[in-house]
């Protein structure tokens, strides 16, 4: 999605909500790193992300970040954060990020893709993002994500919707949309305490019971 289309989709969903937290003028600054949760191709897997540009001329660090569910819901959470330092986030956002799972540096262009990928997938199953989203991704406006040749999976490895709870979601809310969007028996579902339900390897199992452990990202 390019620049400008992406900038009209913010107004005409009603993204464009009043920035907070200076996110508005640091739309424009230079990229101070992008981080990325490892693992995040698994199929069923939530992806972490923390985001971060820093001004030229008082060194503030505007950042965000983003748990991004690439199988069904898209951006679950996202906050904001204005730092009057590079110090200051090191010891705030960014070691709260790296405390809840380990991730590493990325291109900008594909933690970008990666955001937007999940938004669009959920968008299309009638599910909307973190309504904080819309200060988060005035941060990833002059990315230009349509330029990564790296694909981003999304859905399950045959590419219906796979819904895995958290603690948070509304599970029959969830369900009962899924089946509007696309019927029954046309997408997968792995219910908190339900790890039979599907026939799922090990590894999908395993980051199931990681996810239900993970504390709730938004502040």
């Amino acid at each position: 999605m390019g620049k400008k289309k992406r900038e009209k989709a913010g107004a005409e969903g009603g993204l464009a909500a009043r920035p907070v937290g200076g996110m508005a003028i640091a739309r424009d600054w230079p990229v101070y790193e992008a981080l990325l949760s490892t693992g995040w191709e698994q199929p069923g897997a939530l992806t972490t992300i923390l985001f971060a540009r820093r001004s030229p001329t008082s060194g503030k660090i505007a950042a965000a970040s983003f748990l991004v569910d690439l199988g069904c819901l898209g951006v679950k959470s996202a906050q904001v954060k204005l730092h009057k330092d590079v110090n200051e986030y090191n010891a705030g956002l960014r070691a709260h990020m790296l405390g809840v799972r380990p991730m590493e540096r990325a291109d900008p262009n594909l933690v970008a893709k990666i955001i937007f990928t999940g938004v669009n997938y959920a968008a299309n199953l009638g599910f909307k993002p973190d309504p904080i989203f819309a200060q988060a991704e005035l941060l990833l406006l002059a990315t230009s994500p349509e330029t990564c040749s790296v694909e981003v999976p999304t859905g399950s490895e045959d590419g219906k919707p796979f819904f895995v709870n958290g603690p948070y979601d509304n599970v029959d809310k969830v369900m009962a949309q899924l089946t509007r969007a696309v019927g029954v028996g046309n997408f997968h579902y792995m219910i908190q305490g339900d790890a039979a339900a599907m026939d799922l390897p090990d590894d999908v199992l395993a980051q199931f019971e990681q996810e239900q452990e993970r504390p709730r990202l938004e502040g």
